[in-house]
């Protein structure tokens, strides 16, 4: 407790004054203190020609800011033109082994629609054959060209699903070109 009344009597040593802020008040009332002294100053006018020398320095004073800002104006635009173009050429020239999107269209040649019945004909001619001749071991390909003709057909399904790319189309020019030598082992078969 003692410590306590030692602390408090300490502090009050650094209040001010009970009656500073009313002092302060006074001091700052304009109309009776502020405006008399304003009075009291002396009225100068400066001749006419001080006018026009403070104007001439006003002005090249402002060319002097306006060319400053031009100048900075322009060096900050060579900059920008500058950042510009080197990410422009950074872009352009950035390493080839990103992963890039690519697409093709597949379009369907009235010519195959012939070619395709010159396929069943010798299809149909061979199935005729293995019916006449079933153990000839040849007989196993129409099996495997119905096998190509269905993974044709999922492959045909996946491109309108998903779009084709490159190794889709990899795939289907391999199933064409199987399919070709067994229909070409077929018609030397008949």
């Amino acid at each position: 407790m003692e410590d306590f009344n030692q602390f408090k009597l300490d502090n009050q040593k650094y209040l001010p004054p009970v009656d500073l802020w009313s002092k302060i008040e006074f001091d700052l009332d304009y109309q009776h203190n502020i405006k008399p002294l304003l009075e009291q100053l002396p009225e100068l006018k400066a001749p006419p020609h001080i006018w026009g020398v403070i104007e001439i320095g006003i002005s090249s004073n402002r060319m002097r800011i306006i060319k400053r800002k031009w100048f900075l104006q322009a060096a900050a635009a060579i900059i920008l033109l500058g950042v510009g173009f080197g990410l422009g050429s950074w872009f352009n020239n950035k390493p080839l082994n990103t992963q890039q999107i690519g697409y093709s269209q597949v379009k369907t040649i009235s010519y195959l629609e012939e070619d395709q019945e010159s396929i069943n004909e010798v299809l149909e001619e061979y199935i005729k054959k293995c019916k006449i001749y079933p153990g000839d071991n040849s007989c196993s390909l129409v099996n495997d060209f119905t096998d190509l003709v269905s993974a044709k057909a999922e492959l045909e399904n996946i491109i309108r699903r998903m779009g084709n790319s490159d190794n889709i189309m990899q795939q289907m020019r391999r199933i064409e070109l199987e399919k070709t030598r067994i229909i070409r082992n077929m018609a030397q078969r008949i």
